[in-house]
């Protein structure tokens, strides 16, 4: 019977390193599902989109930016059994049922980017506390999200704006370099730039001077007396004011009484009868006004008697009787 050969250091070593790789392999493993929650008891959603763009199966799923599964399953919906609003494309969700809570009738899915390559992955949006919890098998609403179709449309239109304003600033610029408006003028006429400092210079000339009491408006401010005075008035007139307020006086009380008022409307009212029966020639006065003849009557005695009267004074003995004594 021959003898088995023996095992040698160096086939040591090599079992022993295959056994410590074998070793950190499970342990990595281990760890990588239990940080991706690869391991855990999942349920499955399902939510429509119109497109699922860059988005794979085993891409990350996640709630509120946490890993909580990932997507199982993408397929096409049957152009007969789409929904109404247009989505054509489902995606299984699988997540841990430790999340369960957060996810709602009223949670939205997002699909987003994540790292600086580019990865796809779905965010949820946690529901709110009066909202249902979605229950296995159920469809997650998913939010509307800008294609990139749509996003470069965005961006033209942006950059077509900033162009746009580029070109205005170019124009106002030479405008303004040209001398043509006001602030043109300021930047290249010299002349208008030193009437604008003298004008700086009399404007402090005038507040010093006011500054120092002098003139009207300085006696305004430096004149404690004047202060007093017209504090005053003002006192006085609030006082006047008050009174009115509380009906006093004439004016008070017909600002704050209501007979005073009906008074005052009711002659304004028999005012105006009295004016349309006059118009309408009621009375004398109103034959007066609205009579010709009698108009005319009345001019013609009027001259008639200027007559008399002048003729009284060349000759007043005329109008004398002659006196008889017996």
């Amino acid at each position: 019977m021959r003898r088995s050969r023996p095992i040698t250091w160096e086939e040591v070593k090599v079992g022993v390193l295959l056994i410590v790789a074998l070793a950190a392999l499970a342990t990595g493993i281990f760890l990588i599902g239990d940080t991706g929650n690869v391991f855990g008891d999942r349920y499955q959603l399902v939510t429509l989109m119109r497109s699922a763009a860059g988005l794979v199966p085993g891409a990350a799923v996640q709630v509120a930016g946490q890993p909580v599964g990932q997507v199982s399953r993408i397929a096409f919906i049957d152009p007969e059994g789409r929904p109404a609003t247009g989505e054509g494309v489902a995606v299984w969700l699988a997540v841990n049922r430790e999340v369960r809570d957060q996810i709602r009738t009223d949670s939205r899915a997002r699909i987003r980017t994540q790292g600086l390559l580019g990865d796809r992955i779905i965010d949820i949006e946690p529901g709110s506390p009066e909202a249902a919890i979605l229950q296995p098998g159920d469809t997650l609403i998913a939010a509307e999200v800008l294609g990139y179709a749509e996003l470069l449309n965005e961006a033209s239109d942006a950059v077509v704006s900033l162009t746009q304003l580029v070109r205005s600033v170019e124009e106002l610029t030479r405008d303004l370099l040209s001398g043509e408006g006001t602030l043109g003028q300021l930047i290249v006429n010299r002349t208008l730039y030193d009437q604008l400092v003298e004008l700086g210079d009399e404007l402090s000339q005038f507040l010093s001077s006011v500054n120092t009491g002098e003139g009207a408006l300085g006696r305004m401010i430096k004149d404690e007396e004047l202060y007093d005075r017209l504090l005053g008035t003002v006192t006085s007139l609030d006082s006047v004011t008050a009174r009115l307020a509380r009906g006093e006086g004439t004016f008070g009380r017909l600002l704050a009484s209501d007979s005073l008022y009906e008074s005052l409307a009711d002659m304004a009212s028999r005012s105006d009868s009295l004016v349309a029966g006059l118009r309408a020639g009621e009375g004398s006065i109103g034959q007066l006004l609205v009579d010709e003849g009698l108009y005319e009557e009345l001019l013609r005695m009027v001259v008639e008697l200027n007559n008399i009267l002048a003729d009284l004074r060349a000759d007043p003995e005329k109008y004398v009787p002659p006196i008889k004594v017996f």
